[in-house]
């Protein structure tokens, strides 16, 4: 075994190079493999006992939280273990959980001994009960339904009570599969609902008997690891491999990563300048229900599939079409899906650079240029700087070379668009920082020692000292929350938008193997462990609560799925002694933020633009948030036309705004977006967003305010009588 600092300094070599995930468990999309089509007739072995004590030996001696493997702890990975293997809570009844009772105090017995058998015992009873439910589910499925009974079905279950028994589960089903039907119908596929339904529920059965012995394995191990915290977790040998091959970017995919959300594949995050984050169509939080290949294939109805097997058929060949049909985050389970075409292309370097463009703002102080530069990831390209190309880029380079263009154009400000930017490069969130501020400390790290080791700006000097605002929002994270944090704590610019993601911890990649003491036939798989956190140079941890912007959109925000608030187990928030720094010379004074925000405010109350905005994404929120639905064809279909109704309203709104054609139905605008995505709607051709042109205007104000000037004009405009913002 190596000690706990030798484990820091791995850890913070595997930050540098960007492997530390935002997201906690995900899969990332990359070539194609047949699913498994053997039935389980594996068993947990020898090896898999031994891996056990590994990972437990592991957890305990580098993991970041400090725990104690008792009996409290063994109820808390029950609970994991139950959710990993039934998170709708549509399979076991109260009888099951009352038997499974009898292990809550014994698995922190059975995890030092490296018994599996009653885990595995478990499982059996899981595999058990899915036959039974999918051979119910296709038997109900081709029975008649009373479509104009009035009840609803509540979508998402986890934290409902468990089925009292077997007949109770029959009617979460029943309802479960006429709200599968009312889906079907609404989408306009009345004609094979009842043959798709059927083939997927026959599926459930199918899918369960092919899990190996390593799968259930890492199902287990998982378990312990997500009740510890949401960022740890094993791989299996296959996983580990697919999860390396990730981090070198080298697979043919969509860049899309993913996650099992109850019985969908959710899309976690999408990686910037990847296939599918060009197509402009996919976004944090949508579900993939169906995918097919090429722009013509069969579309094939993956919703309750295991994520390697819905990863495994988006993989293919460069240069190839997959189709994907997906229920949009926005929307809801009871939206109608859409599809979405992605050609296969490696994720290039290219695609995930910085790029600049100059906003005109025309106001009645004058007129200014504020250069923005769009920042995807912290990125480097370690292979042709270990070659010695003394041209190798990275986020610092490219930033550095594009501040001297925009400052050869004479912009009056500029920002740092950090939206979506999920983490990346340690040092060149370093480096980047150095690039506003004269030397100094940037971010805090404190490890599984105690120790906390201050990690620093030492080049003298700034690319660029005027005015300067961070755009963030919830998909901010890690290096991106580095970065907004330090500005912030600096007082070197402005911070706007959402309040960051909140994921402040580093993780560490552990082979098995290489504190195996036996030797097997087979490859052990590896540990992804939390391993220290960050700090801001304040002392104030990033975690969990992520870095609040100076200034904050109006717009709904929802806490409960999407952060690191979210995650079960997360570590909480806390505070070290801050760095010793100096504020920048030119700090942002507190009373000129204060009066921003009534500026800005007012601003928006007073544009129609973003009050259709707000309206919009008020609308979608709404309806994502639905914990239940109805059940009633009719009042299905009379709440969709409402849905299209006011939707469509919002939209003409935004399309005559942009001096674009209005519509009269919402297919017609479906239709026109679509055939118009890689033209007006493509990212080099969009025009600012209402929050990229507000954050201009904002520092267009700071500039006149700073100075001194346009006081007259812009008490005009504070004191304006607020509109009142419209609502749905």
């Amino acid at each position: 075994m190596i000690n706990r600092t030798s484990i820091f300094l791995l850890g913070a070599f595997l930050t540098l190079v960007g492997l530390s995930s935002c997201y906690g468990k995900t899969h990332s999309s990359g070539m194609a493999e047949t699913p498994s089509s053997s039935t389980d007739s594996d068993v947990l072995s020898k090896r898999h006992s031994y891996e056990l004590k590994v990972i437990n030996d592991l957890l305990q001696q580098f993991h970041y939280k400090e725990f104690t493997l008792d009996n409290q702890f063994s109820r808390k990975i029950l609970a994991s273990y139950l959710k990993e293997l039934d998170p709708g809570r549509l399979y076991f009844t109260q009888q099951d959980i009352k038997q499974f009772e009898r292990h809550r105090d014994l698995f922190d017995d059975d995890i030092r001994s490296g018994n599996l058998k009653p885990a595995l015992e478990i499982f059996r009873v899981y595999q058990q009960r899915v036959k039974e439910r999918s051979a119910y589910a296709a038997k109900r499925v081709e029975q008649p339904f009373d479509f104009e009974r009035d009840e609803v079905y509540l979508l998402d279950r986890s934290k409902a009570p468990w089925a009292r028994d077997t007949s109770a589960l029959n009617e979460i089903w029943r309802k479960r599969i006429k709200n599968d039907l009312i889906n079907q119908r609404l989408a306009d596929k009345s004609d094979e609902s009842v043959e798709t339904l059927k083939k997927r529920y026959l599926n459930l059965t199918k899918r369960s008997v092919q899990v190996k012995s390593n799968e259930i394995f890492q199902i287990i191990a998982n378990a312990y690891a997500s009740a510890l915290e949401p960022h740890t977790s094993y791989f299996s040998p296959r996983a580990s491999e697919e999860f390396n091959i990730q981090m070198r970017l080298s697979l043919d995919g969509i860049g899309a990563v993913l996650r099992t959300d109850k019985e969908h594949t959710k899309i976690v995050s999408v990686v910037p300048g990847g296939p599918a984050d060009r197509t402009g169509k996919l976004k944090a939080g949508d579900r993939i229900i169906a995918i097919g290949q090429g722009k013509n294939g069969k579309m094939v109805d993956v919703i309750g599939w295991r994520l390697t097997d819905v990863v495994n058929i988006i993989r293919g060949e460069k240069g190839s079409t997959v189709v994907l049909s997906i229920l949009p985050g926005q929307t809801g389970l009871g939206g109608k899906p859409v599809k979405v075409a992605i050609v296969r292309d490696k994720i290039k370097l290219e695609h995930q650079a910085a790029k600049k463009r100059i906003i005109p703002v025309k106001t009645a102080l004058g007129e200014s240029k504020i250069g923005v530069i769009d920042l995807p990831s912290f990125y480097i390209d370690f292979e042709a700087r270990s070659k010695g190309d003394r041209n190798y880029r990275s986020t610092t380079r490219d930033v550095e070379k594009l501040i001297k263009e925009l400052k050869a154009e004479n912009i009056d400000g500029l920002v740092i668009d950090l939206r979506g930017n999920g983490g990346g490069s340690l040092s060149e969130v370093i480096s980047l920082t150095g690039l506003f501020i004269d030397k100094g400390p940037v971010v805090q790290v404190n490890d599984v020692t105690g120790r906390t080791n201050v990690h620093r700006d030492t080049v003298r000097g700034v690319a660029y000292d005027g005015p300067l605002a961070v755009m963030v929002d919830r998909g901010s994270a890690s290096a991106s929350e580095i970065f907004a944090g330090a500005i912030k704590d600096y007082k070197r610019g402005l911070i706007v938008g959402e309040t960051t993601f909140g994921k402040g911890t580093v993780q560490t990649i552990l082979p098995l193997n290489t504190y195996s003491n036996e030797t097997f036939n087979q490859p052990l798989g590896q540990m992804k462990i939390t391993t220290a956190q960050f700090f801001r140079v304040n002392g104030a941890s990033t975690q969990f609560h992520g870095v609040q912007p100076d200034i904050v959109w109006p717009i709904p925000q929802n806490d409960e799925d999407f952060g690191e608030s979210s995650l079960d187990n997360a570590l909480p928030w806390k505070e070290i002694p801050n760095a010793r720094y100096s504020l920048f010379p030119k700090a942002i004074q507190e009373s000129l933020i204060e009066r921003e925000k009534a500026i800005s405010r007012k601003r928006i109350h007073q544009t129609p633009k973003f009050l259709a905005t707000i309206r919009k994404l008020k609308l979608l929120t709404r309806a994502g948030e639905e914990k239940t639905v109805s059940l009633n064809l009719k009042a299905r279909k009379a709440e969709r036309e409402k849905f299209n109704a006011e939707l469509l309203e919002i939209e003409n709104q935004l399309q005559a705004a942009n001096n674009l054609p209005t519509f009269k139905t919402i297919k017609e605008l479906q239709k026109y977006q679509e055939e118009r995505n890689d033209d007006i709607f493509s990212k080099k051709k969009r025009p600012p967003d209402v929050f990229l042109q507000e954050t201009a205007n904002i520092l267009n104000d700071l500039r006149y305010l700073s100075a001194g000037s346009g006081k007259t004009e812009l008490n005009n405009l504070a004191t304006k009588q607020e509109p009142v913002l419209v609502t749905p």
